[in-house]
């Protein structure tokens, strides 16, 4: 019964999300305007927090340096796989699609759901390296792959800067290292602060969730290279994620909702902000069709994971 209570609110407003789309109450605007919501303001209050009050070691850099790391790892990767895609117009994309991670549109809200929001910073900290990467090097280089121009690092720069998730992420470990949030919540501010911080956190989840669910498109066409491609990036991310356990373990030691995280983490698809930088509709139609099918294996591992938690 512990399981279902975890899975079916999950599987209930992925659900509520498709059917919002079958039934037109929704439209591809309202749904912008949702991740807008989500993106810019509720997800990176949510992240400041949990990095806020968190405890900081050298273990946070250690984390950050090996997911970093098997980012590059596995990104290479990638392109070394390119030949097991017959699929000339799709084969460029491959990279891609086996790298990176859609940590705050699918990764946190099944985390979440399975250790509790108060447990975000464990799954936060990961996406550092991935925030980090996502915007230099994949970015830079899915935009060479697309039109063939020369990267600009300034610009790079300057766009990773500017997201609200890493701005977050980077306000969250100052105040968490100063102390500061820990000191308002002992303070006679503390009431004020959690009111705030819950009213614009609570549903973060849930409209994640429905965004998601509304953005599963299946195309018939598009089935083969796309399972083909999940196939490939389910067993590149088990390799890698065994070797980031395996490293965490040995650098850092055993936590439970630290190799909870890495698994939520690395079991997610490619990251869906891929789809706004390709200009081709036939390749922004498998990235599309891939990710809406790959959030199922999310699914399924956050399932097995519940089974084996409780």
């Amino acid at each position: 019964m512990k399981v279902l209570e975890i899975v079916l609110p999950v599987l209930v407003m992925i659900l509520l999300g498709m059917a919002c789309r079958k039934w037109k109450l929704l439209n591809q605007n309202g749904i912008d305007n949702m991740k807008v919501l989500v993106t810019q303001i509720m997800l990176p209050v949510a992240i400041f927090h949990a990095l806020a009050t968190s405890d900081y070691n050298k273990e946070t850099g250690i984390l950050v340096g090996i997911m970093f790391v098997m980012l590059v790892i596995s990104f290479s990767l990638g392109f070394a796989m390119r030949p097991l895609m017959p699929e000339q117009r799709y084969r460029k994309y491959l990279p891609f699609m086996v790298s990176v991670y859609e940590g705050g549109s699918m990764a946190y809200p099944l985390y979440t759901s399975l250790c509790g929001a108060e447990n975000l910073s464990q799954i936060a900290v990961l996406d550092i390296a991935g925030l980090l990467f996502g915007f230099s090097v994949y970015m830079g280089m899915l935009g060479q792959v697309e039109n063939g121009d020369k990267i600009d690092v300034k610009k790079l720069f300057a766009s990773a800067i500017r997201t609200p998730a890493f701005i977050a992420s980077v306000l969250g470990i100052l105040a968490g290292l100063s102390g500061v949030v820990l000191k308002i919540l002992e303070g006679p501010f503390a009431g004020t602060y959690t009111s705030v911080e819950n009213i614009l956190t609570t549903s973060v989840t849930s409209i994640i969730l429905v965004v998601v669910g509304y953005s599963i498109e299946l195309d018939k066409r598009l089935l083969s290279p796309c399972i083909r491609t999940i196939v490939l990036r389910v067993i590149l991310q088990a390799v890698m994620i065994a070797g980031v356990l395996l490293a965490i373990h040995y650098i850092v030691g055993d936590h439970l909702l630290l190799d909870l995280a890495v698994i939520s983490y690395m079991s997610s698809p490619a990251t869906f902000s891929m789809q706004t930088f390709l200009k081709s509709e036939d390749g922004s139609a498998y990235v599309s069709t891939t990710n809406s099918l790959y959030c199922l294996v999310s699914i399924l591992v956050y399932v097995v994971m519940a089974v084996v938690v409780y």
